[in-house]
């Protein structure tokens, strides 16, 4: 088997970038994957994204609405693995392409729908777009601009994200599908994908603590702060580890920073805002007595984290991304050569495919109809129920080795999945704790904490006793550091080789800066997404998804592996980057090609154009998300203007008048009501907005959960829904809490336990800040 999913197909059905993107990993990674589209094809062609989106697919045309072309679907829906949907709720039942219906008559179809807002809950038939989204779920205020009032929101994280999720679900259960030979359907959302991007909700995070004396914290402002340089460029700085900011600090000739005693716990926390301030005002103006090529060179020599900001297309040809096979030639039909972002993930063994390009319009219907109805369809299976109580993943183990947020998220998101995650944790813990004031921790909801102190021979002896009986073996250690503690891809094969072993790197292993910190503001700078979200000729802005970007696109990554693993019957290693990851997200103004431009935030950062815009209203802010020419021509007759087919200056004159005669509020339930997709984009912030608006409670974005010494509580609930059984509201427990179950579970006797604990091999320390 030369790729992870060969002889896979799939169907996609709908627009959009999320539908493509969970279509287009599947693709990559051998699936046969077949677009049906209308006779008028999908409204995105002709845009830079979709030639990314919608390469290694076919496409056919289907009139779904029409009896005949209705008849060839269900017969291609009885030959098919999987099936992708992303229309808006209660449109694939009217089509009669919904999930019963086809299960009738394919009884091990895996069926992942995407929505805008999920299935249920007061938002749920709100348009799911990209904006619209973003704008309901406060995302547009969250950020900082260049003038007071909400911001545009160009890169497409909410979409991007539903697609991973949906990639990660399908995958899930075409795996349970192996063993038990049903097939189930799986549910997720732009809404739910955002949760992910949430890193700090929940429960006692420092982000959302207010100051008090001793504990304002800092962490955004000093180690993650974006510097002005001597030459007017800007560093993004990634110095959050204690070794990098006393480095830093030091090279900007600030050890009294560090040597006062009243800043022990610095970067992290701040005696008052005061003290913040000046140290601030004080590396900002050390910050400029270098250009930023000459900081490069001092931060690579001396293992500072710190990043130049790079354009998207910049990226594409830098060594960070050519170096790890990430640059990728393509050509296109309507665009001829281009330039674009590679392989989500480097397999040892079953390599992804790029390529061949984005289909034109229907050019494989004929083949499509003619192969997949000449093929037997599946067998009916005795026991057609789906909700058999078990989680797809329920027979996966993984081990956790990583730290913080973008490596861990990834084995959580598949935790959701059924997975039995075990968190192998230093007697300090995750780094990643560092960042909360109590037992819960997001990253770590749903696994079992256990201590091993790896650079003791005793601790790493117990890893490899759990190494013997896992599926995966994820970490994020630079190169060089796994080799000294002994889990390197060769030691921890050679346990066992038929493990699926994962570096989820920020830099990638080859390349100038393999051996550079990476944190979650890095992407952000180097793959171009700050660039994109600043606005034209603004500087550059640290939009900080960085993490949840790269653990989305791991754990997609991940379930090809693992399944790649299970239908060769051999391990292999894997590689994620966390630059991938967020080159994805903005791989339509990556794309390097003689065409068409992707669309640039003007410098008011108001948006695309007239139709993809925010508007000051008469209390507040709108936007529009406006693509498709029947919701301009229902924007016209709500607002009583002409408005041209292609958006022009004049015609957002036209609207800013108009819109700022009415609140934001009744524009939006008037231009809902006409089928316009708009929202009111000032209403309540991003962290509030997400655990506390009704609808996020009502449609399981949100969920109260409970654990000792919290009580009950409002978090992020599971980001992905399946109908065989439902995800737990599990806790986030202390650290090594599950210690000595795993080590009884070795058959490690309760004596040696003990000797093990008081040795300080499996004691937990925690990592000393005050809480």
């Amino acid at each position: 088997m030369a790729t992870a999913l060969e002889g896979l197909r799939v169907l996609e059905l709908g627009y959009g970038a999320a539908a493509g993107m969970a279509g287009m990993v599947l693709a990559e990674n051998g699936a046969e994957v077949v677009k049906i589209e209308p006779p008028g094809g999908d409204p995105c062609r002709g845009q830079p994204g979709f030639a990314v989106w919608h390469r290694a697919k076919k496409s056919a045309v289907l009139d779904l609405t029409e009896p005949g072309d209705s008849s060839r679907f269900f017969e291609l829906a009885q030959k098919a693995d999987g099936l992708v949907e992303a229309f808006r709720p209660g449109t694939a039942d009217k089509l009669g392409v919904d999930y019963e219906t086809l299960k009738e008559l394919n009884d091990q179809l895996v069926y992942a729908s995407i929505t805008g807002f999920g299935e249920s809950g007061p938002w749920r038939d709100i348009p799911g777009y990209e904006q619209v989204v973003a704008a309901k779920s406060g995302r547009m205020t969250t950020y900082d601009g260049v003038r007071p009032g909400p911001v545009f929101t160009p890169v497409p994280i909410a979409s991007f994200g539903a697609g991973m999720l949906t990639a990660v679900g399908l995958m899930a259960g075409i795996w349970a599908r192996e063993g038990s030979g049903r097939g189930q359907r799986i549910h997720t959302s732009l809404l739910h994908a955002l949760s992910v991007y949430d890193m700090t909700s929940g429960h006692g995070n420092r982000t959302n603590i207010p100051p008090e004396p001793g504990k304002v914290y800092g962490i955004m402002r000093v180690p993650f702060m974006t510097a002005p340089t001597k030459d007017g460029r800007f560093i993004q700085m990634c110095s959050r580890q204690a070794h990098h900011y006393r480095r830093w600090l030091a090279e900007l000739g600030l050890e009294a920073l560090l040597d006062d005693p009243e800043l022990a716990n610095a970067p992290d926390l701040w005696p008052s805002e005061e003290r913040l301030a000046a140290a601030i005002e004080a590396i900002q103006a050390g910050m400029q007595e270098h250009t930023a090529e000459e900081w490069m060179e001092i931060f690579s020599a001396k293992d500072i984290g710190g990043d130049p900001f790079l354009a998207p297309r910049e990226f594409l040809d830098h060594p960070q991304c050519t170096e790890n096979g990430r640059r990728q030639e393509v050509l296109d039909p309507d665009f001829g050569p281009t330039v674009q972002i590679g392989p989500l993930g480097l397999y040892s063994d079953t390599p992804s495919v790029v390529g061949p390009p984005a289909p034109d319009l229907g050019e494989h219907t004929d083949e499509v109809l003619g192969k997949w109805l000449s093929t037997p369809s599946f067998a009916r299976t005795a026991d057609r129920a789906d909700h058999n109580g078990e989680l797809p993943l329920a027979d996966v183990t993984i081990l956790d080795v990583g730290y913080f947020y973008a490596c861990p998220f990834a084995a959580t998101l598949l935790a959701e999945a059924g997975a039995r995650v075990i968190k192998v944790e230093p007697p300090t813990g995750d780094p990643g704790r560092r960042n909360w004031t109590t037992d819960y921790v997001k990253s770590l909801v749903g696994k079992e904490s256990i201590v091993l102190d790896l650079k003791t021979p005793e601790g790493l002896d117990i890893l490899y006793q759990l190494v013997d009986k896992a599926d995966v073996f994820l970490h994020n250690f630079r190169p060089g550091t796994p080799e000294r503690l002994g889990i390197d891809a060769d030691s921890v094969m050679a346990r066992n080789p038929n493990l699926l072993y994962v570096y989820a790197s920020c830099f990638g292993s080859r390349g100038p800066w393999a051996h550079k910190a990476g944190f979650h503001s890095s992407p952000n700078a180097i793959a171009g997404a700050g660039v994109v979200e600043s606005g034209d000729q603004n500087p550059p802005r640290n939009r900080t998804y960085g993490d949840p970007t790269a653990a989305l696109a791991t754990a997609a990554a991940i379930m090809a592996g693992v399944l790649a693993c299970r239908r060769t019957g051999r391990g292999q290693r894997l590689e994620t980057t966390m630059l991938t990851a967020t080159a994805y997200a903005v791989a339509e103004w990556g794309i390097q090609l003689s065409g068409p431009e992707a669309p640039a935030v003007d410098s008011g950062q108001y948006g695309f154009h007239a139709y993809q815009r925010l508007y000051e209203t008469g209390d507040g802010w709108l936007v529009l998300d406006v693509h498709r020419d029947r919701e301009r021509q229902a924007l016209e007759a709500v607002v009583g203007v002409e408005l041209p087919k292609l958006p022009s200056p004049e015609s957002e004159a036209q609207l800013a008048s108009v819109f700022s005669s009415d609140s934001a509020g009744a524009w939006e339930d008037r231009l809902l009501t006409a089928g316009v997709p708009a929202a009111q984009a000032d209403r309540g912030d991003f962290l509030h907005n997400m655990l506390n608006e009704s609808h996020m409670r009502t449609s399981g974005v949100a969920v109260e959960a409970e654990q000792d010494g919290l009580g009950s509580y409002w978090r992020a609930g599971p980001t992905m829904q399946f109908s065989s059984a439902s995800t737990p509201l599990t806790p986030a427990l202390p650290l090594g809490w599950a210690t000595t179950k795993i080590l009884g579970e070795l058959g490690i006797s309760d004596e040696k336990i003990t000797r093990l604990h008081d040795a300080g091999v499996t004691k937990p320390i925690g990592h000393g800040l005050p809480s």
